[in-house]
């Protein structure tokens, strides 16, 4: 199985990258900073699969939120799957038998939480973009999902955990997590 995994320098990513390597699938992987340019950014491949975790997660009042910071926030969290998916169509990277694509959102995505404007907004955008997609595209053999993890115990996590009030006892390990979305796209 080929898979493409991008945010593969975060928790989720790399541990769904190790995941995928352990079931001795060939994977191609990216951080988000790898998909900056303009153009063709994947390579010319034939993907099974395609797990979208890049992220990011401003944590700031709306006074502080700015449109830099929320443009920006949704660029990243759901523009950039935009991007992707667009390319992935648009070049055919995608096996003949179809494409299972999971775009990791978050519970965010319909709940909200104080500082977390940018961050639940994107998120919300997320899971939206992905519920019409899968409607758009199940014609051509592909499935798109977002999964809503509550809480993911990653640097992000960390850095931004305490800001929101959430101890690191009520997070999950991102193997975990990792071994769910390998399931949804096995």
């Amino acid at each position: 199985m080929n898979i493409l995994i991008s945010g593969a320098s975060g928790g989720i990513g790399r541990a769904v990258e190790k995941a995928c390597r352990d079931k001795g699938w060939r994977v191609f992987s990216a951080g988000r900073e790898d998909f900056t340019r303009e153009g063709d950014v994947l390579p010319a491949e034939s993907f099974d699969a395609f797990v979208f975790a890049a992220g990011v997660c401003p944590v700031a009042p709306l006074t502080k939120t700015d449109d830099e910071l929320f443009f920006e926030t949704m660029r990243v969290n759901c523009g950039l799957f935009l991007r992707l998916m667009r390319e992935i169509v648009s070049r055919r990277l995608y096996s003949q038998s179809g494409m299972k694509v999971v775009a990791v959102s978050s519970v965010s995505a319909t709940e909200g939480w104080s500082g977390g404007g940018a961050y639940c907004a994107s998120k919300g955008a997320l899971s939206a973009l992905a519920r019409a997609l899968d409607e758009e595209l199940s014609g051509k053999g592909i499935s798109v999902k977002a999964i809503e993890p509550r809480h993911v115990l990653t640097k992000m996590f960390r850095e931004t955990a305490g800001r929101m009030g959430v101890p690191e006892s009520l997070a999950r390990d991102p193997v975990d997590l990792a071994r769910e979305i390998v399931a949804a796209v096995s």
